[in-house]
């Protein structure tokens, strides 16, 4: 196999090509950090940045949220893994690197594309538990108790990372557990350099960490800093344990016994039996035609059904000759799209086995032209809804998102998530694993926001078992051909779905390239608050007085897109400026 590489990448290369036990650097602090300076610089030129965020190979490209998650990818590629034990490697190795973003106690899903095989969409979201009911987090006169669904033992729900993650790989992947899971298990056990956003959540987060986590993130009784090492012995014992009994660790081993007695001094909210409870829901991903491609999305509880009315909105929206010309036409178009598309996930989104979804009526063209048709009354009228100032929350944008393509067309697009910066701020003594806060993802209280600002409805109210409506929205897209043409997916809370639009947009639509698109200043809006948010660079471009009927907000958009696309005999992956990745391939 031949390489393309970027200078900047020559170290994660050459590591590629080494045993794991020859690489006693990670054992030092001072040299740890002094290499991993090198390869991830503070970049200043337009130029260096992007060679630096994009990667052209001809064998295969991941694209994810740390170095060291991608090069954890590549080395099990090498060793003759396939796309699905790259993504079970880098997926445990993200949880070990970006622990205030994903862990082994949160949840996920992923899209599995495998042209020779077939398709899957796994769902191993977190779950509520069996004693997690709506009354559980209200006072006695109906309103929400403050906090119980943001942050402590109370906010986290079953985990299904672990489990999720192990049955893909057993059904799809090539190589044994403990050659897959090695690079994460060497990054807990070696350490690896605190980097500036890990140092930040630390700090952030330190005074309503519990004892156990401060023992891990602190260093004398104080929040770790950037270019220190991060060693988490405990977790690496917990992935041995995984490496040595495989599934049954999450099922009734020295893990899941740990996380009861932790429990038992909060009422046993969560216990043995949920996990043995916990099933790993496989269907088949949600399919439809849309802008010259097939497009393969997580089925709800997941927002791709609300990504593809966005798409299917724009289009018919554009074959109407009542819209403003112009950039302002456009960004209506668009900002109609996105209103409609969140409006239905506040009202409708849900568990499917709980609520009744309408994902065929919210994929028909009727669907998409009625709705163009209100939309359109409204741009002809000048009518538009008088705008009222909503109450503010504070936003986190953790998740974390993993995209992988092969020559062959085999992918993978995965995003995995413990919900807030650190989930529930709480680490379960003896296993390094943090606790997600997964309960907010539900709407405590009809009308009520979450942590995102999101509103939900009945259909999203707390139930045993059910999991809660998700923002993340995994994609793998084909061309006419049936050819595998990209794979895509993003953190970032309420911005995902308009994070992958924004980009597809550009890609797609626009015909910008790979890099461009992604890096490109966003637009968002999310029904409620009734506001766009654009990047501060678009100003120029859609200034306030252009936009009266609009109330607009100038904010750096924080969400994440990583992308993986085939153009002719090359793969192209890019992983988003905003953040610290890097694609790596051959």
């Amino acid at each position: 196999m031949s390489f393309l590489i970027r200078p900047s990448y020559w170290f994660v290369i050459l590591l590629l090509f080494n045993s794991c036990e020859s690489i006693p650097f990670l054992q030092d602090s001072s040299t740890e950090k002094s290499i991993f300076s090198v390869t991830i610089p503070q970049i200043e030129g337009a130029r260096e940045k992007r060679d630096r965020y994009e990667f052209i190979g001809k064998e295969i490209i991941i694209s994810s949220d740390h170095p060291l998650a991608s090069q954890a990818g590549m080395e099990v590629w090498k060793q003759g893994g396939n796309v699905v034990d790259v993504f079970t490697a880098s997926s445990f190795a993200i949880s070990v690197l970006r622990p205030h973003s994903t862990g082994l106690l949160g949840g996920g899903f992923a899209v599995v594309y495998l042209p020779n095989k077939g398709k899957w969409a796994y769902d191993f979201r977190e779950r509520s538990p069996k004693k997690g009911i709506a009354s559980f987090y209200l006072n006695e006169d109906g309103t929400v108790i403050s906090g119980k669904t943001l942050k402590g033992a109370y906010s986290a729900a079953v985990p299904g990372n672990v489990q999720g993650i192990l049955q893909i790989q057993k059904q799809h992947g090539k190589l044994p557990l403990s050659v897959v899971l090695a690079p994460a298990l060497r990054y807990a056990r070696s350490g690896f350099s605190v980097y500036g956003d890990l140092a930040g959540a630390v700090a952030k987060t330190w005074t309503s960490m519990n004892p156990p986590m401060q023992n891990v993130f602190g260093i004398d009784k104080r929040a770790i800093r950037e270019g220190e090492l991060l060693i988490q012995e405990e977790l690496a014992k917990t992935l041995e344990r995984i490496i040595q009994n495989d599934k049954l660790e999450f099922l009734e081993g020295e893990t899941i016994q740990k996380i009861s007695e932790y429990y038992t001094a909060y009422e046993n909210f969560i216990t043995i039996e949920d996990f043995k409870n916990y099933q790993v829901k496989v269907t088949e991903p949600l399919t439809s035609s849309v802008w010259g491609h097939t497009i393969f999305t997580m089925p709800p509880p997941s927002s791709g059904v609300h990504l593809v009315t966005m798409m299917n909105l724009y289009s018919e929206m554009q074959k109407r000759n009542t819209f403003p010309k112009g950039e302002v036409g456009e960004l209506i178009r668009i900002i109609e799209a996105m209103r409609v598309a969140y409006r239905d996930r506040a009202e409708l989104g849900g568990d499917p086995l709980y609520t009744n979804i309408p994902v065929t009526k919210l994929l028909s063209q009727s669907y998409a032209k009625e709705e163009t048709n209100e939309i359109e009354k409204k741009v002809v009228s000048g009518s538009w809804p008088t705008i009222s100032e909503e109450n503010k929350k504070p936003e986190s944008y953790n998740t974390t998102h993993i995209s992988i393509l092969d020559k062959d067309g085999n992918a993978v697009s995965t995003t995995q998530s413990v919900n807030g910066i650190f989930g529930a701020g709480q680490m379960v003594p003896g296993t390094g694993l943090v606790l997600n806060n997964t309960m907010d993802d539900f709407a405590v209280a009809p009308g009520v926001p979450n942590l995102y600002g999101l509103v939900g409805s009945k259909a999203n109210a707390i139930e045993p078992g059910k999991t809660p409506l998700s923002s993340m929205s995994p994609v793998i897209l084909t061309d006419n051909s049936g050819k595998t043409k990209m794979v895509i997916g993003a953190p970032g809370g309420s911005q995902i779905p308009t994070s992958i639009f924004n980009t597809l947009y550009r890609y797609l639509i626009q015909k910008e390239g790979l890099y461009d698109s992604v890096s490109y200043p966003r637009i968002h809006h999310q029904f409620s608050p009734d506001r766009i948010f654009l990047d501060p660079e678009i100003k120029a471009s859609y200034p306030q007085s252009d936009l009266p009927f609009y109330q607009v907000q100038y904010i750096r958009h924080r969400a994440k897109v990583f992308a993986v696309a085939r153009e002719g005999d090359s793969l192209i992956g890019v992983s988003d400026p905003k953040g610290e990745g890097v694609p790596l391939g051959f």
